[in-house]
């Protein structure tokens, strides 16, 4: 009974997820098509844990995405959102010690430990070259991560999710194909969600730090 009612509480999660995902992105690219100088972008994001993240999943992770709307103000600076979603994941057999309410002690045995991070940043980006050339550009973002940690122990789940203030300073490059309106777009960025509410061991600091290599496509109009 308890394992049928953790996978229905798993459904209706990944169900809700999906159907914000979904307005987010109906929201973005809205906010795009009124405007007549835009880029935007679909990107694959491989993620490399770091700090207090890599030591509660030593692995990195090509499981994640991201999509985004930027705006150009003049032909160098752009402002715009950025959505995400990166997916971390290990299956671990070292013991780890949990401090919750109404359970306290080291647990050992086989573990499947995730953490789901969700950024929503406004952004603002700096661009050197030419329209329709190689292009340069830094910048990064600021806003708020979703950030869900969970651990499987059997038929044994417990979760912590909490809304994090963060940043992400980001470098990358378009490169143009095609009619020039296209392009390949390669960054790199450093997210960084400072600590809320409390860790699934109950540690105060519960702040998540990694970086990602993003690979996508990203459709410009004239500015």
């Amino acid at each position: 009974m308890l394992e049928y009612k953790i996978n229905i509480e798993k459904k209706n999660w990944i169900y809700r997820m999906k159907t914000k995902i979904l307005i987010i992105s109906f929201c973005l690219f809205t906010a795009s098509a009124f405007s007549q100088e835009f880029i935007s972008d679909f990107t694959w994001n491989f993620g490399f844990t770091a700090d207090k993240l890599s030591e509660y999943i030593p692995n990195n992770s090509y499981k994640g995405f991201g999509i985004e709307g930027r705006r150009f103000f003049d032909k160098n600076i752009s402002g715009g959102l950025s959505f995400g979603w990166n997916i971390f994941d290990q299956r671990i057999a070292e013991p780890i010690i949990i401090d919750e309410e109404g359970f306290s002690g080291t647990i050992s045995g086989t573990q499947i430990r995730y953490v789901n991070a969700f950024p929503i940043l406004a952004n603002a980006h700096y661009y050197l070259g030419k329209r329709k050339d190689f292009r340069f550009f830094l910048g990064g973002g600021v806003g708020v991560y979703y950030i869900l940690q969970r651990l499987d122990l059997g038929v044994w789940s417990l979760e912590s999710n909490n809304w994090h203030f963060g940043l992400a300073p980001e470098a990358g490059f378009l490169i143009p194909f095609g009619d020039g309106e296209s392009n390949i777009i390669v960054t790199g960025k450093y997210n960084h969600a400072f600590s809320s509410g409390k860790t699934i061991g109950g540690n105060e600091d519960n702040s998540y730090s990694y970086w990602s290599l993003n690979f996508g496509f990203a459709f410009s109009s004239r500015f």
